[in-house]
């Protein structure tokens, strides 16, 4: 069929081998990412429950609640007002009563309306949104944290 390697490397048949093999190998890099996420996220649930539920223990459900959407709880931010402060970390209740640890670092930006505030002007009951991203420590290291009023009383579906 083929006289040569040369001749081999050239022909279309190889070249769709070489297609497939590069194909094949991008497909178990996505699968690979995703894997890597699902495990990012897997890890802080389970970290967040075991720290979390041993000191407090489980609140139980509450009527016509809900579970989260995939069984895991979101470690990548909060909504919520400032439970405790000790900086520099502090306690945000979300409307779930699940308490998360935020971490702030010297890159954390913190704003209230238009204005950068510093970390010392936060008060306990601040309605607050972090973004940031989980830690070994269960905690969410905040790049981001929005001071804003607390939302209105709608329906009876308030934010405690």
């Amino acid at each position: 069929m083929f006289k040569n390697l040369k001749e081999f490397t050239q022909s279309k048949s190889f070249r769709g081998i070489l297609a497939g093999i590069g194909i094949a190998i991008v497909a178990l890099l996505i699968f690979q990412a995703g894997m890597f996420v699902g495990f990012r996220k897997a890890s802080f649930s389970y970290r967040f429950g075991d720290n979390y539920y041993r000191a407090f223990g489980d609140r139980g459900p509450k009527p016509f609640q809900g579970q989260p959407r995939d069984g895991f709880i979101e470690g990548h931010g909060a909504v919520g007002k400032i439970a405790s402060i000790k900086l520099p970390t502090f306690v945000v209740t979300d409307p779930d009563d699940v308490e998360k640890v935020i971490a702030i670092n010297k890159d954390t930006v913190i704003r209230r309306f238009d204005t950068t505030i510093s970390a010392d002007e936060l008060k306990v009951n601040d309605f607050t949104v972090i973004l940031g991203s989980p830690n070994e420590n269960s905690q969410i290291e905040a790049k981001l944290i929005r001071v804003l009023p607390p939302p209105p009383d709608v329906g009876g579906l308030n934010i405690k």
